[in-house]
């Protein structure tokens, strides 16, 4: 089956970025991904006229993006540019250039379909149904509101960090208190007025490259393993004014690139993390999430679509699917992974929620089972860059570790470590002891399919006891013989006893 390349560049106020995307039948991965600083919006605020250097920026990078697409050999380009060119009183004149320098056509987004493909970006990452969605860019920044998997409303507002920093900044490197205090002011006053947070938001999700930078300061902090790799990445809204404390009002470049962000958004950075702390506030989200996944996503899925039908499957469904088409045959994972998840789900406390322990009993299941990351023997470095580093939308961060230390501690070699190992400190009280049954409850469903030559077994479960039955019978039958009963080793304190049945 051949494959189709897809490039697509997104013109944004602060940055231009390539994204090369190829797609075979449902599958889709990324080839390469290409950023320029161009900063076409640098020296526009307030007059709105983008400056002749920064068009020759625009256009030195855009001559290095056709050249890169032609060396990848895509089949498809798509570029839109966005608050900065839309703004612009300039902007035919640097259409023109700018389509002349790449050698295709510019779309012009709205603000309200840049929204739209920020949306089904983000909606091909997370399994989003109810929440606030935001996408701070360096001109505007877009609120996505969304309702039973629909976006209700869509709002853009010139809170972008570039236009809040050239606005409000005499020096954009040093700004005055009396500045800040007028900036937060202005901020909170269009939040405010813009009528999105007439209600509370269950979920809260960011977007863009204020975001971006956002978490990785937090994942540098803490020394998190997905260093650089902020998707599905969460901090708690309550922990939000200490991060922007730690990162101050004046960010020099010298400090940006210690926190783990990039030198050239040190003078910018503040000012837009200034208006996601204020988003934080008014949605009364618990937490924060960041998300990947945004408009260039969108833009894809919307060419995607086109080809391949839609379906009803979740993100992280499609996902599974994806992995076991990659790695290993769907039908060789089924038996281990459906048995652990019956397993798992008398098991775990209700508290955690029956569609994590869905994810989490499933991602386990098959990614233990996936032939490529198992031969001859577990393949740990494998695993382990597949969970910190690939590209596995529906997943979050925390579940990736949980299922990476599982799979980790379900060899007896490691087990037997007295040292523990150092992701554990990343792991809350709660999902340690999630930890502490997962595990063991992988090490049953190996044994109850391995002893059922690959198949898997009936099983009964009732509190404090498992029943493991060959596959095809149930607990009626007359002729099922107890052959022995063991105790699953669990140090979560309530014993479970596990009884093999035999014909």
């Amino acid at each position: 089956m051949s494959f189709e390349k897809i490039a697509l560049i997104d013109i944004g106020s602060n940055s231009m970025r390539l994204e090369i995307v190829a797609m075979r039948g449902e599958d889709f991965w990324t080839v390469a991904r290409y950023k320029s600083s161009a900063r076409i919006a640098a020296g526009m605020y307030p007059s709105l006229e983008i400056l002749p250097e920064a068009i020759e920026r625009a256009e030195r990078s855009l001559r290095d993006f056709a050249g890169r697409i032609s060396f990848h050999r895509t089949d498809v380009i798509r570029c839109v540019a966005t608050s900065a060119v839309r703004d612009a009183k300039n902007r035919e004149v640097v259409l023109e250039r700018l389509m002349k320098a790449l050698g295709t056509r510019i779309e012009l987004l709205e603000g309200e379909r840049e929204g739209w493909y920020s949306f089904q970006g983000v909606k091909n990452g997370f399994d989003l149904h109810d929440g606030l969605i935001f996408d701070i860019g360096g001109g505007s920044a877009e609120l996505i509101d969304v309702e039973e998997d629909r976006p209700r409303r869509i709002l853009t507002l010139p809170l972008g960090a570039v236009r809040l920093s050239e606005s409000f900044f005499s020096n954009r490197s040093r700004p005055t208190a009396a500045e800040w205090k007028k900036l937060e002011r202005h901020v909170v006053e269009s939040l405010e007025n813009s009528a999105m947070f007439d209600r509370s938001y269950p979920t809260l999700t960011g977007v863009g490259g204020t975001a971006r930078g956002l978490a990785r300061i937090s994942q540098k902090l803490r020394n998190f393993p997905f260093y650089p790799d902020i998707h599905h990445y969460e901090i708690l809204s309550r922990d939000i004014p200490n991060l922007c404390k730690k990162i101050g009002r004046n960010l020099t470049p010298e400090k940006a690139r210690m926190l783990g962000v990039a030198a050239d958004r040190a003078d910018i950075l503040p000012a837009g993390i200034a208006v996601i702390a204020a988003i934080v506030r008014l949605s009364k989200a618990p937490s924060l999430t960041f998300s990947h996944y945004g408009l260039r996503q969108g833009l894809f899925m919307e060419h995607f679509h086109q080809n391949i039908e839609q379906t009803e499957e979740t993100v992280f469904a499609e996902t599974l699917h994806r992995l076991c088409r990659r790695y290993g045959r769907p039908r060789d994972v089924r038996p281990l992974r459906d048995t652990y998840a019956t397993i798992v789900s008398g098991l775990l406390p209700p508290s955690v929620g029956p569609q994590r322990i869905q994810i989490l009993a499933e991602t386990i299941g098959t990614l233990d089972h996936l032939p490529v990351l198992h031969t001859p023997s577990p393949n740990q470095r494998a695993l382990w860059d597949l969970l910190l580093h690939g590209e596995l939308p529906g997943l979050s961060q925390k579940d990736r570790l949980i299922s990476g230390l599982v799979l980790y501690l379900s060899e007896e070699r490691n087990r037997a470590k007295k040292k523990p190992h150092p992701y554990l400190r990343h792991l809350s009280k709660s999902d340690q002891k999630i930890l502490s049954i997962l595990t063991p409850a992988l090490l049953l469903a190996r044994k109850a399919v391995i002893l059922h030559s690959g198949e898997a077994p009936t099983l009964s479960l009732r509190p404090s006891l498992i029943r493991i039955l060959p596959p095809g019978t149930d607990e009626s039958m007359p002729d099922l013989h107890l052959e022995k009963t063991e105790s699953l080793d669990m140090s979560t304190g309530t014993p479970v006893s596990v009884q093999w049945f035999t014909l």
